[in-house]
């Protein structure tokens, strides 16, 4: 068992020297808004967007009268397609916690029950959406430690499983869904997606493997005082993928990104461009392009970046193709609408999470 509830509420100060800032303090909104780091990742987003608007020149104006005739109880499915992930991301980190040995039954019922398991999920996107280099993860570990008094590396081990569930899930999806879209001919931009994709997807697996098996030979020369955090780190994310509930996991993280492609499919469909040739796969692998690219940790969940990327993706697909200043148009009204759920609502719902939780 990788139980640590020794109750310390102090670090040494050979331990602070090795710990994040995250992992020592936790997330603070007020202090990552005063942090230069985060401005200048804002300014990054807001240059993006900018040069994005002039590169595909876009009316804004028009984008606009797009937004306004959005049908609103389409919206609201997409919204609620968005918001169901996360009792299912929750059941599927309890799962990972469960197997790696991190939690008892009796955790279940208290700090490791499914409601505050998706509270710590809610605050740390709420986190991703406010500081870059994906901040957040940290802080979930964080609040699993304070909470539960479990240990730091452990439960930052589950997440990273998590993480390797959902980047092999995405892949695995963005990969079918371009077939049915480009065949064997793929655009430059799909062929740096798919490139992204893989990419990532290989440094996950590949950490994963040499942890089983090149661990025992590298341990040798890590310090002890880091091999101290790197041990219950390893054990945790080894043991997450025992073999008794992965067809569970496999399934939740199947229908966690079924629900991101819905959440996109209902807001093109509130705007009505369901009828100008954006087809299911087309919607599926936009979605899935989208979250790939909020783990660039160049700016706070790929603002910016996610923006420019989508709307390119999408008005290739809308009669006209980019050239035509109504697709560009409507593309930008389907990537604000659909920002406006999975990243501007995060801030609002997680803002109100942090400021009413007690487990923060």
């Amino acid at each position: 068992m990788l139980h640590d509830r020794s109750g310390e509420t102090t670090t040494s100060e050979a331990e602070a020297a090795t710990n994040s800032d995250v992992e020592l303090r936790g997330f603070s909104p007020w202090r990552s808004l005063r942090d230069p780091r985060t401005w200048i990742s804002f300014a990054v987003a807001a240059a993006i967007v900018v040069f994005m608007l002039r590169g595909l020149n876009i009316d804004v104006a028009t984008t606009w009268a797009y937004v306004r005739t959005a049908n609103p109880w389409l919206l609201a499915v997409g919204f609620l397609a968005f918001y169901l992930t996360f009792p299912l991301r929750s059941l599927r980190w309890r799962l990972l916690l469960d197997n790696a040995g991190v939690t008892t039954p009796a955790d279940r019922a208290t700090w490791a029950s499914l409601p505050a398991l998706m509270e710590y999920i809610m605050l740390s996107w709420f986190a991703n959406c406010l500081v870059p280099a994906k901040l957040g993860d940290a802080y979930r570990g964080y609040l699993l430690k304070r909470n539960g008094h479990v240990s730091f590396s452990a439960s930052f081990g589950t997440i990273f499983a998590e993480r390797l569930l959902d980047m092999l899930g995405l892949f695995i999806f963005l990969v079918i869904s371009g077939w049915f879209v480009f065949g064997v001919h793929l655009p430059p931009a799909a062929q740096l997606i798919f490139a992204g994709g893989l990419l990532l997807a290989g440094v996950v697996v590949g950490g994963l493997a040499g942890m089983r098996w090149l661990s025992p030979h590298l341990r040798r020369f890590i310090p002890a005082r880091v091999l101290a955090k790197y041990l219950p780190f390893e054990a945790a994310a080894l043991r997450s993928f025992r073999p008794r509930v992965l067809p569970q996991l496999i399934g939740l993280t199947g229908l966690v990104w079924l629900l991101e492609g819905m959440r996109l499919f209902f807001v093109i469909r509130a705007l009505g461009a369901d009828q100008l040739g954006l087809t299911l796969p087309v919607v599926i692998f936009t979605a899935l392009a989208s979250s790939l690219l909020t783990v660039v940790p160049l700016t706070p969940a790929g603002l910016g970046l996610v923006e420019g990327t989508v709307t390119t993706v999408l008005a290739l697909f809308l009669p006209g193709g980019a050239q035509l200043a109504a697709s560009r148009s409507l593309a930008l009204a389907i990537t604000v609408l659909d920002r406006l759920i999975n990243f501007w609502s995060i801030i609002i719902v997680g803002f109100f999470t942090y400021l009413f939780s007690r487990r923060r």
